[in-house]
């Protein structure tokens, strides 16, 4: 999965871009390698910190934003928000996939 990450009145340090990077491993298992694209913005507003994850999957966006006093806190927060969404969206096409065509009645053929 690639991803960026941007920060708005913070510094992005390697600890928070591993920390991000390590739990939106859990969202590319649940994506099986397929090509997606996540962009996480994080951002500090008097004392609050705010994150936000919008993944592009297939024609899907999935997006979630969560404050919280700890930036770390709010991450997690985030991630399990998209995981959860991810998870839906994965049940939704394996379903659709699954699902066979209806087959309409049968006419019976009359024997004389």
């Amino acid at each position: 999965m690639k991803f960026d990450i941007t920060g708005r009145h913070i510094d992005v340090t390697p600890a928070i871009k591993a920390h991000v990077e390590s739990h939106l491993a859990k969202i590319d298992s649940l994506f099986e390698g397929k090509p997606a694209h996540a962009h996480v913005i994080i951002d500090v507003e008097r004392g609050r910190h705010n994150s936000e994850i919008v993944v592009n999957y297939r024609n899907d966006v999935l997006t979630a934003a969560t404050t919280d006093a700890d930036m770390y806190n709010s991450i997690s927060l985030t991630v399990d928000k998209i995981e959860k969404q991810a998870r839906k969206l994965k049940d939704k096409i394996v379903e659709k996939s699954r699902k066979a065509e209806k087959i309409g009645k049968v006419p019976t053929i009359d024997q004389e």
